[in-house]
């Protein structure tokens, strides 16, 4: 897939012509069209798929959330100053993403608890469960890979939206870092960036929030809300692409319960966009000259 992508961007007759903005947002809206029309044909494979409905009732209520994001504002106030201290200075990439993932370790330690406290079934709770998990990966990878165009169609439109309304937009600071970084000593942050800090997200957003905020305000509702929660705290700069990709994450652990499903999701999207910056300088540059490499990465 990654070589797929890397083909497209770079291709002359392709999305190559992205600098004219028209053709850029009509492509884009396209992308965004065929996917919603593969919805419905994805919600009825769901159902063959995942033919179980995993009903789950939260035990605990949004005084707990409350007390999970005053833990997650403490680590923010905390462990930055802290970290400054023991690098002597500015932090590194790798220190960014240190200072990331310890902001949510607090709030990840502190949700464990609640669960093996609160549900009889403990952190199994929270979607760890071995049976069908496989299963509900690998319809949730499937799910993300039909609907990775437009995904990246929301990435061609936002920007013209963003200045329609006359927001500016700011670069995603970790992404220009990655960029700074290239690709020597590029494997410690790739693995905080792909697979320990969509750990720690999916487990606040996907496993936690979302569950309560579905038994308040009905299942369509509930995803819908933490999908735009979880894309407000990465910024509005990077609102709708990443509310993409929330309302997939979103849907596919409503459906399944599966913890491993949305993060499955969540590391390979990572995964896919950091190799394909790094390692296509072809692709990287047509971002960047197009102002969408900022808002690629979740």
């Amino acid at each position: 897939m990654l070589c797929t992508l890397s083909t497209l961007l770079e291709s002359d007759s392709g999305i190559s012509n992205l600098s004219d903005e028209g053709i850029r947002v009509l492509v884009g809206a396209s992308l965004v069209t065929v996917g919603l029309i593969l919805v419905p044909l994805l919600i009825a494979l769901s159902k063959v798929w995942i033919p179980e409905r995993n009903n789950f009732f939260a035990r605990w209520g949004f005084t707990h959330f409350v007390l999970v994001v005053l833990v997650w504002l403490a680590g923010v106030l905390v462990y930055p100053p802290l970290l400054s201290s023991i690098y002597g200075g500015e932090l590194d990439l790798v220190g960014n993403l240190l200072l990331m993932a310890l902001i949510f370790l607090g709030p990840a330690i502190l949700i464990f608890r609640l669960a093996a406290k609160l549900d009889p079934d403990g952190i199994r709770c929270l979607g760890f469960r071995a049976e069908g998990s496989l299963r509900c990966a690998l319809f949730g990878l499937s799910s993300y890979i039909l609907l990775l165009p437009a995904i990246f169609g929301t990435t061609l439109v936002w920007p013209w939206v963003l200045e329609v309304i006359g927001y500016e937009a700011e670069p995603q600071s970790i992404m220009q870092e990655f960029l700074a970084q290239g690709t020597s000593g590029i494997w410690l942050p790739l693995l905080f960036a792909v697979l320990i800090l969509p750990f720690f997200e999916e487990l606040v957003f996907r496993a936690f929030l979302q569950p309560l905020m579905v038994q308040n305000f009905r299942e369509v509702g509930g995803v819908v809300l933490t999908s735009a929660l979880f894309a407000l705290l990465h910024g509005f700069s990077l609102f709708l692409p990443v509310f993409a990709l929330a309302l997939v994450m979103g849907s596919i652990m409503q459906r399944s319960q599966r913890f491993v499903a949305c993060w499955a999701i969540h590391a390979t999207h990572n995964g896919l966009i950091l190799l394909l910056v790094l390692y296509s300088p072809g692709a990287r540059d047509l971002l960047e000259a197009n102002g969408l490499i900022s808002l690629l990465w979740s």
